[in-house]
Order: structure tokens, then C-alpha cells, then sequence
């Protein structure tokens, strides 16, 4: 799905502002399609994308990473932040956060769903080159932490953009520092469904 190989990109981060969405549809390499208040990123959206002009989801995560915690923190269900970026159900439904409160499924994910990560710390995310098809319904594979030592992970660098897909296993790694760390994610059209903590885009109407 990809048309662009950004495996030699760097983008440089805007100033921390605090400023946060959690799958927010835009449309991808164009950055009238984001709110004002994420006007700092748009230089990154217009330049970094999956398939530019599909539809897409951003996420923007600034926040303060305390010293010896990971940035995913609290999600964290084991003592590593382990995870897939989609959960999955028994078949092959593929779910975001589990996406089934209640035994309904809000959202599913299309196998083919590709991600762009990146973040603004050294070494505060490994990924490794694997697929981890035995997932647990909201993504945590904490449990199995052993199948994955640091050895054979890849640490993205500051500004590296990563591009995986929804069951490689990735983790938020315990921070050296307090610091003020920012996440970039961007997802690629095939997600179906909305969970409430989706942030809204007044500039696009249509339902995704």
C-alpha cells in the first residue's frame, strides 16, 4: 500500500504544546485537512504519508514520559509495554482496543492496515522484524515478552519514521528522564468503525 519508502526519512518534531488526537481522520499528504490547533504538524502531514489522498489516521501524542515508565504507561497490562498495534478476535476479525465492550464489535481493521510511526526520543521504542499472529483481543502480548528479547529489537532514533503492520510487535520502552515526549502515528485507510475516544474532525463529515 505504501508509495513512498521513508525507511532513510527524519522529520523534526514542532515544539511540545501538549497538544493531542487519538485516530483522527484526515486525508493523507494533505494538511488543510487537520484542525488548526495541529497546524504545527502540517509541514509533517503534507510529506509524510501512506498512500497520499486515501483517507487516514493520525494520532498526535504529546505528553511527559516519567523516568522508568513507559510512555504507553497505564495501558500496559504486563510489566513490558509489549504490544500489536490491533487486537483479534477468534477467526480473523481484527479489532482496535478490542472493540467488542458490551460483545459488540465497534471497529475492524483489514489485515492489509499498514502504520507509520515515529517519536522524538532515542531508543523509547523497539520493534521487531516478526509477526505475532496469536494476539490477545486488545493487542497486549506483555505475557510473551520472552519470545522477544531486546537483542533482536530495532530502536527507532528521534524523528525516525517506522513503517509496520498491525500484528508486529513494538514496545514503549521505560524513559531514562522525565520528558516530554511526542508520538506520531499514522494509519492507513481499512479501519472500520469508531470507538468514543476517537477524536472527531470537524473538517471531514462523512462517517468512516
Amino acid at each position: 500500500m505504501s508509495t513512498t519508502d521513508f525507511s532513510t526519512t527524519q522529520i523534526i518534531f514542532p515544539e511540545f504544546s501538549g497538544v493531542r488526537c487519538l485516530m483522527m481522520p484526515y486525508i493523507q499528504g494533505d494538511a488543510s485537512s487537520i484542525p488548526k490547533e495541529y497546524a504545527p504538524y502540517r509541514k509533517i502531514i503534507d510529506t509524510v504519508f501512506l498512500k497520499q489522498g486515501d483517507i487516514g489516521f493520525l494520532t498526535i501524542d504529546e505528553s511527559l514520559a516519567m523516568k522508568g515508565v513507559p510512555h504507553r504507561g497505564q495501558r500496559a497490562k504486563y510489566e513490558r509495554a509489549l504490544h500489536t498495534e490491533a487486537g483479534r478476535l477468534p477467526g480473523t476479525i481484527y479489532c482496535w482496543g478490542g472493540g467488542h465492550w458490551g460483545g459488540k464489535k465497534k471497529v475492524e481493521l483489514d489485515k492489509d492496515v499498514r502504520i507509520l510511526l515515529a517519536n522524538n526520543l532515542d531508543d523509547s521504542c523497539a520493534i521487531w522484524d516478526k509477526e505475532h499472529e496469536n494476539t490477545s483481543s486488545d493487542g497486549d502480548i506483555g505475557d510473551v515478552a520472552v519470545l522477544y528479547p531486546y537483542e533482536e529489537a530495532i530502536f527507532l532514533k528521534s524523528g525516525q519514521v517506522k513503517e509496520i503492520g498491525i500484528l508486529r510487535p513494538h514496545e514503549s520502552l521505560p524513559v531514562k528522564k522525565d520528558f516530554h515526549r511526542q508520538f506520531l502515528r499514522i494509519i492507513s485507510s481499512g479501519v472500520h468503525g469508531r470507538e468514543e475516544y476517537f477524536t472527531e474532525n470537524p473538517l471531514l463529515s462523512q462517517p468512516f
